[in-house]
C-alpha cells in the first residue's frame, strides 16, 4: 500500500511539472465570460475615441513618431513575444548572411521552457539564419530566437546588452531586456511608447518588413530530419481567412505569457499614412485584434496628411509672405551675388486632426546669419500661435554655400592678414629697438675699452720715460 501511495505521489508530481506554466503564443480556446468588457467603437460619432479592453496601448505615425492615441503608454508592462521584434531587428542590422548554417546548441534547446512555443528543433540540428529569422517572427519559436542571440553575440547575456543599447539609442526610457524571446523575467519590461519606437525602427528595414508580413514559411529538411516544417503566422490581422483580418495591416508580432497577458504590435498603411499600433496587457487574444482594428479605424477616420507647401513660392504675393519676401530679397542681395533660387520641400507634410482649420495655419520665415549644410533658414508653421511644424529653406544653387563660405573665408583671411601684418610690424619695432639698444651698448663698451687702453698706454709710456731718465742719470754719473 505504501509503495502504491508513493507511486501515485510521484505520478502527480510528474503531471504537475509537465503541465504548461507559460506560453508565448496566446491560447486559442479560451472565451471571455459574458461579463467581459468589449471593444467599443462609436460609428455615429467617429471623432470619439473607442473604448478598448487593453490596459495599455498606443498608435504612432511611423513617419514622424507623432502619437495619435495613447492609453497608459508610459506604464511598464511585460512584452512577451513581441520582444522578438528587437531580436530580429538587431540580427538583420549585423548584415548577416541568410545562408549561414547555425548548429542548435544545448542551451538554445533546453534553455527555454519546453511548454513554450517552439518548432521542435533538436541539439545539433542545423538550420540557416534565414530559417531562424522566419521561425522567430512567423511562428514565434523561442529556441530559434535563442539561437539567433548566440549566433550574433555568443551568448544570451551579451545579446541582451545589445538589445538594451539599441533601445537606449532609439530613445526608449522605460525598457529593459533580459531574454531574446520574451519568456518571462521580472526584469524584462517595456512600455507601449517604447515598443512603438522599436517597431518604427524595425519597419525601416525592408527585410524585416518582408519577414513580419509573411503569412507562411516552410523550414526545409535538416541534417536530423527529412521532414519539412510548415509554419503559419500567428498574427490573424494579415490572414484573409481569419475573422480578425484587417486589409490595411501589413505585418506584426503577437505575444503571450501568463504574466504579460496578450500583447500585439502591428503596422498598417492606408492612403499613404502608415501607423504603428501597440497593445499590451490585454485579457483575451481576440481583444488584441478588436482593439487594434478599432484604433486604426479611429485614427484613419480622424487624421490626415496636410501639405502646407504644395503650391508655395517665394515670389508669391500672399499677404503673409510679402514682407518676408522683401526681407529675403534684401538679405540675399547683401551677399554680393545675384538673388538665388530659394527652395523648400513641397512634399513636406504634417499629420493633423481633420477638425483642424488649415486656413488658419500661418507661416513664419526665419533666416539664418550663416549657412550650415546648405540650409539658409526655416519655415515655421503656426496654429493658434503654437508651432506645429518646421521645414528648412535650402537653395537650388549648389555652389551657393561654397560661394558664401569662400566670401566668409576671404574676409577671415583679410582679417588674419591684417592681424599678422600688425604683429609683424610690432615685432620689427621691437627688434629695431633691441638693435639700437645693442648698438648703444656696443658703442659705450667700445669707448670705455678704448679709454682704458689709452690710459694703460699713457701709464706704460710714462713709466718707460721715467726708466729712460733714470738710466741717463746713472750713465752721466758714471762718466762724471
Amino acid at each position: 500500500m505504501k509503495n502504491i501511495s508513493s507511486f501515485l505521489l510521484i505520478l502527480i508530481l510528474i503531471i504537475g511539472l509537465s503541465a504548461p506554466v507559460r506560453a508565448t503564443e496566446p491560447p486559442e480556446d479560451t472565451e471571455p465570460t459574458s461579463e467581459h468588457a468589449e471593444t467599443t467603437e462609436y460609428p455615429d460619432n467617429p471623432a470619439m475615441e473607442p473604448d478598448i479592453v487593453s490596459e495599455a496601448a498606443i498608435v504612432m505615425d511611423a513617419a514622424t513618431g507623432q502619437v495619435l492615441y495613447e492609453k497608459h503608454s508610459e506604464v511598464g508592462k511585460y512584452p512577451a513575444s513581441i520582444t522578438k521584434v528587437m531580436t530580429v531587428l538587431i540580427t538583420l542590422e549585423q548584415d548577416v548572411d541568410m545562408n549561414d548554417v547555425v548548429t542548435m546548441s544545448e542551451n538554445a534547446i533546453w534553455g527555454i521552457e519546453r511548454s513554450s512555443t517552439n518548432i521542435g528543433l533538436d541539439v545539433g540540428e542545423q538550420v540557416t539564419v534565414k530559417d531562424l529569422l522566419y521561425a522567430t517572427m512567423v511562428k514565434s519559436a523561442n529556441e530559434c530566437a535563442y539561437a539567433l542571440a548566440e549566433y550574433v553575440a555568443g551568448d544570451v547575456e551579451a545579446f541582451a546588452d545589445m538589445m538594451n543599447a539599441k533601445a537606449e539609442e532609439l530613445g526608449c526610457k522605460h525598457t529593459h531586456f533580459v531574454t531574446p524571446n520574451g519568456l518571462h523575467d521580472d526584469d524584462h519590461y517595456t512600455t507601449a511608447y517604447d515598443m512603438a519606437l522599436i517597431m518604427q525602427a524595425a519597419i525601416r528595414n525592408e527585410q524585416f518588413r518582408e519577414i513580419a508580413g509573411t503569412l507562411n514559411y516552410t523550414i526545409p529538411a535538416t541534417n536530423l530530419t527529412e521532414e519539412t516544417r510548415p509554419l503559419w503566422n500567428g498574427n490573424k490581422m494579415i490572414n484573409p481567412s481569419e475573422p480578425y483580418y484587417y486589409e490595411y495591416c501589413e505585418g506584426g508580432k503577437t505575444g503571450y505569457t501568463t504574466d504579460a497577458n496578450n500583447t500585439l504590435v502591428t503596422f498598417a498603411k492606408k492612403d499613404g499614412l502608415e501607423l504603428i499600433c501597440v497593445i499590451l496587457d490585454c485579457d483575451g487574444i481576440k481583444y488584441t485584434y478588436t482593439d487594434s482594428k478599432a484604433l486604426y479605424r479611429y485614427c484613419y477616420n480622424n487624421y490626415m496628411y496636410f501639405y502646407p507647401l504644395s503650391d508655395f513660392s517665394f515670389s508669391t504675393d500672399d499677404s503673409d509672405a510679402s514682407d518676408s519676401n522683401y526681407i529675403l530679397d534684401n538679405y540675399y542681395d547683401s551677399l554680393n551675388h545675384d538673388l538665388i533660387d530659394l527652395t523648400v520641400d513641397k512634399d513636406y507634410c504634417m499629420l493633423l486632426h481633420k477638425s483642424t482649420d488649415t486656413t488658419k495655419i500661418t507661416k513664419d520665415i526665419v533666416l539664418y546669419d550663416t549657412v550650415t549644410d546648405n540650409t539658409l533658414g526655416e519655415i515655421n508653421f503656426l496654429y493658434n500661435n503654437e508651432i506645429i511644424g518646421t521645414t528648412p529653406i535650402t537653395n537650388s544653387t549648389p555652389s551657393l554655400a561654397s560661394r558664401i563660405i569662400q566670401s566668409e573665408n576671404a574676409e577671415t583671411d583679410t582679417e588674419n592678414k591684417n592681424f599678422f601684418q600688425s604683429v609683424f610690424f610690432k615685432i620689427l619695432v621691437v627688434m629695431g629697438a633691441l638693435i639700437v639698444i645693442l648698438g648703444i651698448y656696443w658703442a659705450a663698451t667700445s669707448i670705455v675699452q678704448t679709454r682704458k687702453r689709452n690710459e694703460r698706454r699713457r701709464r706704460n709710456t710714462s713709466r718707460q720715460n721715467q726708466r729712460k731718465r733714470k738710466r741717463k742719470r746713472r750713465d752721466n754719473d758714471f762718466y762724471f
